[in-house]
């Protein structure tokens, strides 16, 4: 059978990591390092929802921390970048697949720090 992730710009759930660079998880955020399962299932609807005409296709997103405010959740890109995607929960692509899943990118982890501490400012 045809695997179309491992052919695709997506993460394979065998190739989930973790990046080397340290982020603060203010609430709501959490870090997605302790619970396999929550994580797998996150990045199985993100792969799901992010298609070939999407930017983040080819950047191998790989979840890392959602929010419990909402349905945002923070991947790490190929490039080194981050985003902040905003998943839809409804296990395909988009009728409009370039614009959804909502996503912001981050050049640097500075900048990926700066969008997690107002977010949670705005929580509390």
């Amino acid at each position: 059978m045809f695997d179309w992730f491992k052919a695709s710009g997506l993460a394979t759930l065998e190739k989930l990591y973790f990046p080397n660079e340290k982020i603060d998880w203010p609430e709501p955020w959490w870090y997605l390092d302790s619970n396999i399962e929550i994580r797998a299932g996150i990045q199985r609807e993100l792969n799901s929802e992010i298609g070939p005409k999407h930017p983040l296709w080819g950047l191998k997103p790989v979840v890392i921390g959602k929010s419990d405010a909402n349905d945002d959740v923070i991947v790490h890109l190929n490039n080194g970048k981050f985003a902040c995607v905003h998943l839809i929960w409804h296990g395909r692509i988009d009728q409009h697949p370039d614009k959804y899943p909502s996503s912001i990118i981050f050049e640097n982890i500075s900048d990926l720090q700066h969008f997690i501490n107002i977010e949670a400012a705005e929580y509390s």
